[in-house]
């Protein structure tokens, strides 16, 4: 909503708020690296080197690096859990009131983010269970009181759930996983260790192994906290892994357990040979150009085009403009209080940000339900279940036709017909040699 009303309704203006929150990640883990040593004369150059190093790999983290380019609650939610983790090294230093309100800004941030910010509060607290200088923090009453204001940022959240049956936790914690246990979990931890760049992968597991065992230059309390917080996040994710959802896109889950562990990396690569350090970062710097060599990539029309059968084809990002151009020319021709539906809720939000029509009805569709947006949907009342649930006016249904395997696409337009009555011949907009498809039906 800042972003808009600052810059208005459209690409630069959604993201610009996501750019500056991804562009600050690397400046706070220098800033939580520096908190790794001690005071001590002779070590403000070690803990400038090393901090800045941090700070540096998590530019070229590559999961990491570009975050920020989408506006998606992962961007707040590593900000929310950098904030924490700055604000409990300052805490196992010296319990002030400072750090405190840091810390509960921290946690308010991320329980207004999403839902997976539980997980980064769960190994925190076990984190800080685990140390006596973290028992001494939670004796406290500052910290308390900085947890109780944490707390109450999830009532919003818990009072729309309980106004709306669950449906979000349900989604979250139910719907969304198959809670039973699947051998494809174990391709988790493989491509984290691709996206993270093997070597560099290697490094942050190796640091997690020294700090719990508090060796290193840093201190044995930073370097613990650290570790277990960064170490039980990653591993937690992998273990949930071989139970969870594996349809969705679920490896950015870790990321802010690499942002914990990063601090760590650079006094564990000092204690490698020169040439695996090296080879690190070189890996690490690869990775980085690739990740962004792919979305260079893929946002030019003519390169999208020639590779639309590949399997990493960005299906979710790909058509929208030349949908919004043909729904604009097609509604020339319709009558002027024509509406547009949209058969799933990817359609209509997409066009209701091209078109800045907020008011887009959707129709149910498998897709809605797999993604968990039909009771949102419900909340803003724009779905309609039935026909007599639209508006009376001249129609414009649009329909999208590769949102569905080829095999259900017959039931689908079933569906169609007995929700709205016979579709005539729809005008077909093929994008990408016909890896997208939308169908435009003008109805009376």
């Amino acid at each position: 909503r800042l972003g808009t009303a600052v810059a208005g309704t459209n690409l630069f203006g959604v993201r610009w708020p996501f750019l500056v929150l991804g562009a600050l990640l690397p400046w706070m883990v220098v800033r939580v690296a520096r908190l790794g040593f001690s005071d001590e004369e002779g070590a403000d150059r070690t803990r400038a080197v090393f901090a800045w190093r941090a700070g540096t790999l998590a530019v070229v983290l590559p999961l990491a690096a570009t975050l920020g380019l989408l506006a998606v609650p992962d961007v707040p939610m590593a900000f929310a859990s950098l904030l924490c983790l700055h604000a409990g090294a300052r805490l196992l230093r010296r319990v002030d009131a400072a750090g405190a309100l840091q810390l509960a800004a921290g946690l308010a941030i991320g329980a207004l983010s999403h839902y997976r910010f539980a997980a980064v509060i769960g190994t925190g607290f076990i984190a800080l269970l685990l140390m006596p200088a973290g028992r001494r923090v939670l004796m406290d009453a500052r910290t308390w009181v900085a947890i109780v204001i944490g707390a109450l940022a999830w009532v919003p959240l818990l009072v729309w759930n309980l106004d709306h049956a669950d449906a979000g936790l349900r989604f979250q914690l139910v719907d969304r996983h198959p809670w039973s246990f699947h051998f494809s979990g174990a391709w988790f931890l493989l491509v984290q260790a691709v996206l993270a760049t093997p070597l560099l992968f290697a490094a942050m597991g190796h640091a997690a192994l020294r700090g719990m065992a508090g060796e290193g230059t840093q201190q044995a309390p930073f370097a613990r906290y650290c570790a277990l917080l960064g170490g039980l996040l990653v591993l937690g994710f992998a273990v949930l892994a071989f139970f969870a959802d594996d349809e969705r896109v679920s490896f950015h889950w870790t990321l802010p357990g690499l942002y914990a562990l990063l601090p760590l990396v650079p006094a564990t690569l000092a204690q490698w040979p020169q040439r695996w350090r090296r080879a690190t970062w070189a890996l690490a710097i690869a990775g980085l150009v690739a990740t962004l060599g792919y979305y260079a990539f893929v946002s030019s029309p003519v390169a999208r085009a020639r590779f639309a059968a590949a399997k990493w084809y960005p299906s979710n990002f790909a058509g929208w403009d030349a949908l919004a151009e043909a729904v604009r020319a097609q509604r020339k021709a319709m009558p002027a209080n024509a509406r547009i539906v949209a058969d799933n809720f990817k359609v209509g939000a997409e066009l209701g940000f091209a078109l800045n029509d907020p008011d887009i009805t959707v129709l149910p569709h498998p897709l809605n339900e797999r993604h968990g947006r039909a009771p949102q949907l419900e909340v803003w009342s724009l779905l309609a279940k039935d026909a007599a649930s639209l508006p009376h006016v001249p129609l414009l249904l649009v329909v999208g036709a590769s949102e569905l395997r080829y095999r259900d696409l017959l039931q689908h337009y079933h569906d169609l017909c007995a929700q709205l009555g016979p579709l005539p011949a729809p005008k077909v907009v093929g994008i990408d040699h016909g890896r997208q498809r939308f169908l435009l039906f003008d109805l009376p």
